[in-house]
């Protein structure tokens, strides 16, 4: 894994939204930024190839648009950008396999390039093909650029611990409070006391690294749209969530709560996949 942050790009305000998010990451942990386009358009058969030369060039001028802003800011040999053809997720996997970043930054809306796959669900089910963790960020709301407040729901799944230590990372970067919250769903007291047990395993864990945090529980069914109203009431700048219930087929199109809040959610999310372990927290 490289320091690494990739970010799709379809020039959209959106996108470009969320590459000043990940900029905001990228000076914090010292990482590097790739930028990627998919040009789609290189496949069309309607397109002569000067038409699509002169596409390419249009994109090339964006992007030296934006190293100009944002070389200042993360220094001049810390973003670049690629371009791809083919199909958008096809592409974004590909990228990641030769980069190997530790992160992937996405816009969930926009006007073009990428808006037709990365809109509500098609987010998520394009964040499941990537073994990446990846933070979606819907358009049209004003983000606060910095993250302070990370909800960390905590519910009884085993699986739910590991987005812990990228999580960590992130509060570390940016000294921000973790606010772990008990997911209670169940009137099984083994239940309860499994989500307990973990909650207890994350506080010590935060404890040993020096990471601020606060402990709440959430009781009921609706967990996807509780979790929006508290991280409203907190004013979170992050909700950090696994995909392992998603990976099943049975659980897919299920209306999950993993999807509801990439869908409805107006704060950023962080998907981590149960694959991908980080072992130790280290600022650059």
């Amino acid at each position: 894994m490289n320091n690494t942050i990739l970010v799709g790009i379809d020039f959209s305000e959106c996108s470009l939204n969320a590459l000043s998010h990940a900029v905001s990451i990228a000076e914090k942990s010292n990482s590097n930024i790739v930028m990627v386009w998919v040009n789609k358009l290189a496949n069309d058969k309607d397109i002569v190839s000067k038409d699509n030369d002169l596409i390419v060039l249009g994109a090339t001028q964006r992007f030296s648009e934006l190293l100009e802003k944002y070389e200042p800011v993360i220094g001049k040999d810390k973003i670049s950008y690629i371009i791809k053809e083919g199909r958008v997720y096809e592409a974004m996997q590909t990228a990641c396999e030769e980069l190997d970043p530790m992160l992937v930054v996405i816009g969930t809306h926009g006007m073009s390039g990428f808006s037709a796959r990365w809109l509500g669900s098609n987010a998520y089910r394009m964040s499941l093909l990537i073994d990446v963790p990846i933070i979606t960020i819907r358009g049209g709301v004003d983000i606060n650029k910095t993250i302070s407040k990370i909800l960390l729901p905590i519910d009884s799944t085993t699986e739910t611990r590991q987005k812990l230590p990228l999580t960590a990372l992130l509060a570390k970067y940016f000294n921000a409070t973790i606010y772990v919250l008990g997911i209670y769903t169940s009137e099984v007291k083994t239940v309860n006391m499994r989500v307990n047990s973990y909650v207890k395993q994350v506080v010590n864990y935060l404890v040993a690294n020096e990471i601020d945090y606060v402990i709440d529980e959430l009781h009921g069914t609706d967990v996807a749209d509780e979790l929006i109203l508290y991280a409203s009431k907190i004013n979170a700048n992050l909700i950090s969530i696994m995909d392992e219930q998603e990976r099943s087929a049975a659980n897919f199109f299920s209306g999950s709560s993993s999807l509801q809040l990439v869908t409805k959610s107006p704060y950023p999310i962080l998907i981590s996949h149960a694959k991908n372990i980080y072992s130790t927290i280290s600022k650059n």
